[in-house]
């Protein structure tokens, strides 16, 4: 058992955290909200092959951000990984807006633009990941991995709920 103490400053480190990586899951599902924004812009087979682009890189981010988030720290890690992420989706979610607002689209240039912009966010998600992993490992003892696990798939599901609900708002409400 721990104190109350040491609880409440767990609590202080990890709450803005995991708003931090539920973010970040916002993040990593902007690219389905835009297929829907753009619809036959975005065909099926271009939608996978920008998310098959974008998983690549996060898998191999991986080997390089895993090592410099040992040496930077989760802190900056988390930090760096939010920041590249947030330009990385508002350029996203700007192009976006760019191309539902001009009458005749054309869509030569999309899979070049979001391939790039998605591979680019999805190098900063992998800081997320590390971070976490990093952070936690000081704060959960074994025993309360767990209890862990359990506020892990709470961070997720917000994180999924803001990119499928709140994006979808967003694009609607034409602030993006």
């Amino acid at each position: 058992t721990h104190s109350s103490e040491y609880r409440t400053r767990r609590f202080i480190n990890w709450f803005p955290l995991g708003i931090s990586y539920a973010l970040l899951y916002m993040g990593r599902y902007n690219l389905t909200v835009s297929k829907t924004a753009l619809g036959s812009l975005m065909p099926k087979d271009m939608f996978g092959d920008i998310f098959a682009v974008g998983s690549i890189v996060y898998g191999c981010a991986f080997l390089l951000n895993g090592p410099l988030t040992d040496k930077i720290g989760g802190r900056a890690a988390m930090l760096m990984g939010m920041m590249g992420a947030c330009v990385a989706n508002l350029a996203m979610g700007l192009y976006t807006k760019s191309m539902m607002n001009v009458a005749t689209p054309d869509a030569t240039n999309l899979k070049l633009v979001f391939t790039l912009l998605y591979a680019v966010n999805m190098y900063f998600q992998s800081f997320g990941a590390v971070a976490i992993v990093k952070v936690n490992a000081s704060w959960f003892h074994v025993r309360e991995r767990g209890y862990f696990s359990g506020i892990f798939g709470i961070m997720i599901s917000s994180g999924l709920w803001l990119a499928f609900d709140v994006n979808g708002r967003i694009l609607k409400s034409g602030l993006v």
